[in-house]
């Protein structure tokens, strides 16, 4: 006899402890395959339901072989998919918001851009699967088990495990936000620019994964496996972190309580500003304007990238396509500075004094810039003197300006794709040619 896979409204699951992470079936178990006919009639009845109109039946598909089936588009919210292997499908942009995905088969599915918000997802197999730019938004991604029952037998013979597997999954700008995954399986996924605030990722086996560039503020990562995971550039403010093991994590860039950094530093986790370098910071800087002057003939090309910089006084300093990714700025006063081409990427520049500063053609992606002073920056484009019609934009992109002053700063033709300038002062800032598609602006002040 096969699983009995009921969701919660059927009373035929419930989730337990611990469980083993390999998924196995019963092959000689006849999976019911659906035609594309029959999936398609199916899902036109529940759209009609969806809608109130006559003829509306809500969409079941139970212990169904979909593996492979194209989906993509269709609106199966509150759908019923409890148990079926849907690995490899195309559910592009498919609405299952609400649905009963309960111990549901989607390994290597694709599921861009779909909506799995609010969804029972106890218990899923999504290892391989596409999720770039999904939203989960408070998805039950738990712990499930499902009962055997044999001979007709009113009790359960026995337990099946399920234990939810992201293992290899992409995510990337995903939002998981309030999403309950704790206990999950999560090697090597990839979580980069995700939306994890206040999820429950408690007991889950992290190890290998990229969160680079994410949110997880508020996050519940305790007892954790976070050994050689990436969380270069995310924002970690009041994430929960205690019982966690954390070798070799990378946290270069990010932005963490004191708290949390005093416990990553005991799991021998590589932390912000704790990046090594060949002289101190003022040397280094000093090298540089040597070598910028001189073409790279002599003096050093500075590579600042993941150094401790802090409340530093580097003001009318040369950092012309400096390396300074990573690095822990928080504080720093580089008002007047040149900034030119240099790269900035996941730099912690919160508070810093960039006053004046000439960072045309500069990489700030997913920098923190959060109450730093920018005005008369010049964040323009920068054109070639050889070629004018060859340019580089600034890259702002994905960049925390929260609170930064602005004002009459250059922001002509910078890239400010899904910045987040809540609070801005944009007062006198010229933002002509300026991209800011999918930017927060809420309450910038313009005038």
């Amino acid at each position: 006899m096969p699983l009995s896979a009921g969701s919660r409204d059927r009373g035929g699951a419930a989730p337990t402890g611990m469980m083993a992470e390999s998924r196995s079936y019963n092959e000689s178990f006849a999976w019911r395959r659906l035609t594309p006919t029959e999936v398609l009639e199916a899902a036109r009845k529940h759209e009609r339901l969806l809608e109130g109109r006559p003829g509306g039946h809500r969409a079941a598909f139970v212990l169904c072989d979909l593996r492979g089936a194209v989906l993509s588009n269709l609106n199966l919210s509150d759908a019923d998919l409890t148990g079926s292997r849907l690995d490899q499908a195309q559910l592009v942009k498919t609405r299952l918001r609400g649905a009963t995905l309960f111990a549901t088969d989607l390994r290597l599915a694709n599921l861009q851009h779909a909506d799995l918000s609010k969804t029972d997802m106890r218990g899923i197999s999504l290892r391989g699967a596409d999720l770039t730019r999904a939203r989960l938004r408070d998805a039950d991604m738990r712990e499930a088990v499902l009962a055997v029952y044999r001979g007709g037998k009113p009790l359960p013979d026995s337990f099946d495990g399920r234990v939810p597997n992201l293992t290899a999954a992409i995510a990337a700008a995903a939002d998981f936000s309030d999403a309950k995954m704790n206990g999950a399986v999560v090697l090597k996924a990839d979580f980069t620019d995700a939306n994890l605030r206040h999820v429950d990722l408690r007991g889950a086996d992290l190890r290998g994964a990229s969160f680079k560039g994410a949110n997880l503020e508020g996050a519940n990562l305790a007892s954790t496996q976070l050994g050689e995971a990436n969380f270069a550039g995310a924002v970690l403010t009041d994430a929960i972190l205690h019982d966690s093991t954390a070798e070799g994590a990378n946290f270069l860039g990010a932005v963490l309580d004191v708290g949390a950094i005093l416990h990553l530093q005991r799991q021998g986790a590589v932390l912000p500003g704790q990046a090594p370098g060949d002289m101190p910071v003022p040397e280094a800087v000093a090298a540089h304007a040597v070598w910028v002057e001189a073409a790279g003939r002599s003096g050093a090309r500075a590579n600042l990238a993941g150094r401790e910089m802090s409340g530093l006084d580097l003001a009318n300093s040369t950092l012309t396509a400096a390396k300074l990714g990573y690095a822990l700025a928080r504080g720093t006063v580089l008002r007047g500075s040149s900034l030119v081409m240099a790269d900035l990427e996941c730099s912690d520049l919160r508070e810093a004094d960039l006053g004046g500063v000439d960072a045309r053609g500069a990489n700030l992606e997913r920098a923190h810039l959060v109450g730093a002073n920018l005005e008369r920056a010049r964040l323009g484009m920068l054109e070639s003197a050889d070629d004018p019609p060859r340019r580089w934009p600034t890259r702002l992109t994905r960049a925390r300006l929260c609170r930064a002053n602005l004002r009459d700063a250059d922001l002509r033709g910078a890239v400010l794709r899904e910045a987040d300038l809540t609070g801005a002062d944009l007062r006198g800032a010229r933002l002509e040619g300026a991209d800011l598609e999918g930017a927060v602006l809420t309450q910038v002040r313009t005038s």
